[in-house]
């Protein structure tokens, strides 16, 4: 029974429908407000403005990528490409303006000259780029006054010829701003993105022009391909763009660490200059006094003559081993690595050391290498030099008498060398400058002992760590990475 009831119902429905339908149609015609309400759906809901929309929204966030590049990089092609993405966006967003609040079915004047300012702006990056120019009052007035005819014959001329016309001169203006862009010949520094940005922006020159000849009505394929060639083009050019002034930055960096480097190397050489003059004054004052009293014949018996003859030869050997330590320290001899096995280093200066009984005659050696210790990559006679040198300056510091102690073990992975004695010490205020070039504690030393050492240990990828305490002696560490090794 009920579904006997509920044919008849569903029938009536059925055909009163088309008449309801048809008696809203004709109140939304009638209704003004209605009317007004549907068609802004129908505009909103379009593909063509929701296309501009999220246009709008993508630009906008890429000009605020290009503003945060700009903060830290201030370079003036790239302030003017800032400005012409800025052109673009607002652009975009006078489109939308004009469709939902002036209900302009064509672009207005506005959205017209801040289409062809953008264009403007990316032939003067081109060219701030190509020859360093700056945009000043009269470019900026002639500019200006192109921008204006340019979107005056866009709005106003006649038919789809003035807005033809319009859109091949910006085609050519940005075709020509990528040949700018492109490096130029003979030029020693070229940046990464340039041949990128070069090629976009004349493609999208050539687009501009070939969009003039295509009937694109909204929302139909040829209008989807155009823009989306278009989109493609932007976003390309964006990251080139981007690329571009990060390498310029990376570039520029690279320059000043290397002006830093050549202002460096002169203070040293100067510091070493004045170090030289004071080590070779003395020696010389001293020379120059002998000689003198070489002079006066009468004066000196025969034990005074050898006494001021051998002070002479002695003065002379300390300018000999001065000017070698220099010679060494401004030009250090490359590294001439072989596998080989640090005790027989370890075993040869500890000879030399015992053997040296003019300053070790009382002097205790001890060595103690751990089997374990790998044979690994490093310059023999180098490395001889540096543990020389280190316990010659702990025979020294005992005055040639104590314990000299040299060890070799493993520690982290690598090879690590300790050469201790009982001396005297350094004190805390001496320690950070040992490694100073003509630094020395002792009365006749050059003071580059411990720093062509430092040097030598850094080549082999190695530090050079020095502890010690007044009145109880000195251990410095040799450490060397056997994969660096």
């Amino acid at each position: 029974m009920q579904r006997e009831r509920a044919i008849p119902e569903v029938s009536r429905v059925a055909h009163d429908l088309p008449r309801s339908v048809d008696s809203l149609c004709t109140a939304v015609h009638e209704d003004p407000w209605l009317r007004g309400l549907f068609e802004k759906v129908n505009r909103v809901m379009s593909v063509p403005l929701m296309l501009t929309f999220v246009s709008t929204v993508v630009f906008a966030i890429q000009l605020l990528i290009f503003a945060y590049l700009y903060s830290s990089h201030r370079v003036r092609f790239f302030r003017y490409l800032l400005l012409a993405w800025g052109a673009y966006t607002l652009s975009k967003g006078l489109k939308l303006v004009d469709v939902f609040v002036l209900h302009l079915s064509q672009p207005s004047l506005a959205t017209d000259v801040t289409t062809v300012a953008a264009v403007g702006f990316t032939l003067a990056a081109a060219v701030a780029h190509r020859w360093d120019y700056r945009l000043r009052g009269r470019g900026l007035l002639v500019g200006a006054g192109a921008v204006t005819a340019l979107a005056l014959v866009n709005s106003f001329g006649e038919g789809d010829e003035g807005q033809r016309i319009v859109g091949l001169a910006l085609g050519v203006v940005q075709m020509a701003a990528g040949v700018l862009f492109w490096p130029a010949r003979g030029r020693s520094i070229g940046f990464r993105g340039e041949r990128l940005l070069a090629g976009m922006l004349t493609l999208w020159g050539v687009h501009r022009i070939a969009s003039q000849f295509v009937s694109m009505e909204p929302g139909s394929p040829s209008y989807m391909v155009v823009h989306a060639v278009f989109i493609t083009l932007y976003f390309l050019s964006t990251f080139a763009v981007i690329i571009m002034v990060l390498e310029r930055a990376r570039s520029e960096s690279d320059r000043l660490h290397a002006r830093l480097r050549e202002a460096e190397r002169l203070a040293t050489a100067g510091e070493l200059a004045a170090g030289m003059a004071h080590e070779i004054r003395n020696p010389l004052a001293a020379i120059v006094n002998a000689t003198a009293l070489l002079t006066d014949e009468a004066g000196l018996t025969s034990d005074e003559r050898a006494t001021t003859l051998a002070a002479i030869r002695t003065e002379a050997r300390r300018l000999n081993r001065i000017l070698s330590d220099f010679l060494h320290f401004a030009k250090p001899q490359e590294a001439q690595r072989v596998t080989g096995d640090i005790r027989q280093v370890v075993e040869h200066v500890s000879g030399l050391i015992r053997d040296d009984r003019a300053r070790a005659s009382r002097v205790d050696v001890k060595v103690a290498v751990d089997p374990m210790v790998p044979r690994f990559a490093f310059d023999r006679d180098q490395l001889t030099q540096v543990l020389w040198n280190v316990a010659l300056n702990g025979v020294e510091a005992m005055n040639g008498r104590g314990r000299l102690s040299m060890e070799v073990g493993r520690q982290n992975g690598g090879v690590v060398l300790a050469v201790s004695d009982t001396g005297s010490g350094i004190s805390s205020e001496r320690l950070p400058r040992v490694f100073e070039p003509f630094y020395s504690g002792k009365p006749n030393g050059s003071g580059l002992g411990l720093t062509i050492a430092e040097r030598i240990v850094a080549a082999h990828g190695g530090r050079i760590e020095i502890d010690s305490e007044l009145g109880r002696g000195t251990r410095v560490t040799l450490l060397f990475p056997l994969e660096a090794a």
